[in-house]
């Protein structure tokens, strides 16, 4: 049977273990979001790189008349 100071000690010991998961799991959160806001990040570059490329600069035009 266990005394006062042996249950107080599990139940200390239990607290600080769920607090540490709990922690643990917020900790994985905050990287999962911070490696999906880099992703949108990257694609949102990728696709002004793609927009760049496929619009030529003001004034260059993107036909080339060869009717002269």
């Amino acid at each position: 049977m266990m005394d006062s100071v042996g249950i107080a000690t599990t139940f200390v010991a239990q607290t600080q273990a769920q607090t540490a998961q709990t922690l643990q799991a917020e900790m994985m959160k905050m990287a999962a979001q911070q490696d999906a806001n880099l992703v949108a990040l990257l694609q949102q570059g990728a696709d002004n790189l793609q927009a760049q490329q496929a619009t030529p600069p003001p004034g260059l035009g993107g036909r080339v008349d060869v009717s002269a």
